[in-house]
């Protein structure tokens, strides 16, 4: 359990220092790697913390800092690392609940930056956290009390004589390894060991530097290497300018260019920003000035932060154009993926795209937002993204971009009207409904004003949004209906105007009227069905089985929530997984499964930190129904028998993936029977039957209903049990002459 990356290279000695780092981890709760750049703090940190993946129950994390550069994005990014949705305006203290009462390792890697940001919030969290160990890299000691110190020193380069009657070859060692990798068949013999300890020993056994050498051995000897290093110093700097001054112009300005790029990039980032030459990216990736991941045209680049940052120093003069083609990259992207997430069948890609990028986003919007005379296109860019932070985990963040970004634009325009009704939608997620209302008042004056039914229907959106998380149902259900109306006229749907029908239905059911909850989400879903849409089709999955549940149809409602919970999974949407959850718990206890009902309760009370935001929103309807469900549970179970199934599912959701499975893994077979629709089969059994009939494979079926293979197969086995068949083409022939 954990996020450590696999080892792309080999790693090379270090055992008395892996053995000294495990042994202050044994005994201190901080460990710092300290030394200069490129002396090798990460590899060795995340070498020590995969040997000790077994020693901590809740997984060792690692967190890269050198993306980051605002100090508020700290605790955020420590928490996405730990699977915490961002929705939240104190994230320390979420952070800090999450972590108390876990036993885990906390890999911070490049602190430097932010060292006094680090100091405070890891004496926060191993003040709170007694089972938590932080093992950190930085340049500099972060200054905590109670900090173990471990300065990270060059590899060994000291010898005795010859090849075979080596003390310590370290550097060697490296060398070798790393020259193999770029010249098939390298070696090191008897004939040229002498001059690569040389070379090691002139570059001070630094691992960066041995590294950058021998990268050259795909175009030089080692004599010819030699040579052109006799006028080298050690050190980091001269490294990097003796290694800059042997890379071609054409390599020289493409490192610095690329050296904008933050948390990596692809081959088109890199020609639109870098106007990237296929052969000189090749070539600085022969040089390890580049690495790569994957094939040129498929795979992604990085840059070490010591190089990166030598690049930003050549990019001088040049530094704030290349910014701005950086920016302009990604806004074309942005507003790709925007358009993109009205077609069901894109926001799967969409989100995959836009996810690796987060850096690069967070940069982009830096530098518009910051920048004389590029606010304009910062505020396009952040509303651009309304997908990215509404639906993919990264509300609270978005929201402070936006609120930026609406402070340097004040001028009334369209963009703007666009950013405040997303800010009150982020809003609303986070379930903070005070501030909603005015935000999305100045979106539907302007609206007014410029005719503009789309941004209208927005605006009617969030004020609605703000009367249902009020409690104030009764006047959000005009407003809902009114922004359908005017998204409906504008063309085709879109995942807003399908998820409005879902709120429209909530609305309906919540106020006594099931039936009519259940029409409405229905109709929605038909249109999810029409346009592929996928992300709505969870909240509409919500919607019915809400209705459905009112109704007393346990069963269906049930294998909605599986889907849709299933399907927020996709996004990594935690807040909507653990409220669909909820509506989970409430269904099995009213099926009578009272010890599995206390498992998902325990399950949920886990998420909803993840989640963020106010659990259940604060939405009055849904605290209550929680309530009830809760009471009913611990009354038939009694206090023990509840806390232990509690305790089962808590301890089940140590992680939002482990979670679900724990959550949605079961296909409920021991369920009391409830209430269905006419007939033996279920609503989801007929679409499953309507499939088979059409001649799809289990596979296709799962792939079409967005549900795993083994429920698929599940549901064909009890079509087959219920009609008393034996065959897939006896059900094609049955619902043929029993169409309902």
């Amino acid at each position: 359990m954990g996020t450590l990356p696999a080892e792309l290279t080999s790693f090379v000695g270090r055992r008395q220092e892996l053995r000294d780092i495990r042994a202050l981890l044994a005994t201190g709760r901080l460990v710092t790697l300290t030394g200069p750049g490129g002396v090798g703090k990460t590899r060795l940190g995340l070498r020590t913390a995969a040997r000790l993946r077994r020693t901590f129950p809740d997984g060792v994390w690692l967190t890269e800092l050198a993306a980051v550069r605002d100090p508020a994005e700290l605790p955020r990014t420590i928490g996405s690392t730990l699977g915490l949705r961002d929705v939240d305006d104190d994230p320390i203290a979420r952070l800090t609940e999450f972590i108390e009462d876990r036993s885990l390792l906390l890999v911070l890697d490049n602190c430097e930056h932010l060292r006094e940001s680090c100091a405070d919030l890891v004496r926060r969290l191993l003040k709170a956290a007694p089972g938590l160990r932080v093992l950190a890299t930085s340049r500099h000691v972060l200054g905590v009390d109670g900090e173990h110190v471990y300065a990270v020193r060059p590899l060994p380069t000291a010898v005795v004589s010859g090849l075979s009657g080596a003390v310590e070859q370290d550097a060697v060692q490296l060398f070798a390894d790393r020259a193999a990798a770029v010249s098939a068949g390298f070696q090191v013999t008897e004939a040229n060991w002498a001059q690569i300890a040389e070379i090691a020993r002139r570059l001070d056994g630094i691992p960066l530097a041995v590294e950058l050498a021998a990268a050259w051995m795909r175009v030089l000897s080692v004599d010819d290497l030699l040579d052109r290093m006799d006028t080298l110093a050690p050190g980091r700097q001269q490294i990097l300018d003796w290694s800059y001054g042997l890379c071609s112009d054409g390599e020289r300005t493409l490192w610095a260019r690329l050296s904008v790029f933050i948390g990596g990039f692809d081959l088109a980032a890199a020609e639109a920003v870098g106007a990237a030459d296929l052969s000189v990216l090749s070539g600085l990736v022969d040089k390890s000035i580049v690495q790569s991941d994957g094939g040129l045209g498929t795979g992604r680049f990085q840059m070490l932060e010591t190089i990166r940052e030598y690049g930003l120093e050549k990019l001088r003069s040049e530094r704030d154009v290349v910014r701005a083609l950086h920016r302009d990259h990604y806004l074309r992207l942005a507003e790709r993926y925007g358009r993109d997430w009205s077609r069901g069948d894109a926001q799967a890609e969409a989100h995959a795209q836009t996810r690796p990028e987060h850096a690069n986003l967070r940069a982009a919007l830096e530098f518009s937002l910051t920048t004389p005379g590029h606010e304009a296109i910062g505020l396009r860019l952040a509303v651009a993204l309304h997908y990215h932070w509404l639906f993919c985990g990264h509300s609270a963040e978005g929201r402070r971009w936006l609120e930026l970004a609406l402070e340097r634009n004040p001028a009334p325009s369209r963009d703007r009207a666009q950013a405040l009704w997303i800010v009150a939608f982020a809003l609303s997620l986070m379930g903070y409904p005070s501030t909603i209302y005015s935000y999305g008042h100045e979106a539907e004056a302007w609206a007014r004003e410029n005719g503009d039914d789309e941004v209208l229907a927005y605006a009617l959106l969030v004020i609605g949004g703000y009367w249902f998380l009020s409690g104030e149902v009764e006047k959000s259900e005009p407003l809902f209906q009114q922004a359908i109306g005017h998204l409906e006229a504008s063309g085709e749907p879109n995942s807003v105007l399908l998820q409005l029908h879902a709120s429209a239905a909530q609305v309906q059911t919540w106020q006594g009227h099931p039936e009519l909850g259940l029409a409405l989400a229905r109709h929605g879903l038909e249109q999810c069905d029409a346009s592929g849409e996928q992300f709505a089709r969870s909240s509409l999955l919500f919607a019915r089985s809400l209705a459905q549940w009112r109704l007393g149809a346990y069963r269906e409602a049930a294998e909605g929530l599986t889907e849709a919970i299933r399907l927020a999974q996709t996004f990594n949407d935690v807040l909507g997984a653990v409220t669909w959850l909820e509506l989970l718990c409430w269904t099995t206890t009213a099926m009578g499964q009272y010890a599995r009902a206390a498992e998902l309760l325990g399950v949920a009370d886990k998420l909803w930190p993840m989640g963020g935001g106010r659990p259940m929103l604060g939405w009055m309807h849904m605290t209550d129904a929680h309530d009830t469900c809760e009471r009913e549970v611990l009354d038939t179970l009694g206090p023990e028998r509840f806390r232990t199934a509690f305790d089962r599912g808590a301890a089940a959701a140590t992680e939002f993936d482990e979670a679900i499975a724990f959550a949605i893994g079961a296909e409920f077979p021991d369920m009391a029977p409830g209430p269905s629709t006419p007939g033996p089969l279920s609503g989801r059994e007929h679409q499953v039957a309507e499939l088979v009939a059409q001649g799809l494979t289990n596979k296709e079926i799962a792939a079409r209903l967005v549900i795993s293979r083994r429920t698929a197969e599940s549901h064909v086995v009890h079509i087959l049990d219920k009609l008393g068949f034996s065959s897939r083409s006896q059900i094609a022939t049955w619902l043929a002459t029993h169409q309902r």
